[in-house]
């Protein structure tokens, strides 16, 4: 399921946040570095263009 980043915002920052689009996109970024082997070529958490975001994983991943 791809989730917007408007609605990332939304769901973390709450409604009146004052930060923008830009700084979900700085945390992602954040977090591949934590969770990804390469994260150039995320496996785990992709980019969907246009859209949002995807969390990728089976239960053989954990």
């Amino acid at each position: 399921k791809v989730v917007s980043r408007e609605v990332l915002l939304e769901e973390i920052w709450g409604i009146d946040c004052e930060v923008t689009t830009r700084t979900v996109d700085q945390h992602v970024v954040r977090l591949r570095q934590k969770i990804e082997d390469d994260p150039s070529r995320p496996f785990f958490l992709q980019t969907a263009h246009g859209a949002g975001y995807r969390f990728v994983c089976s239960p053989a991943d954990l």
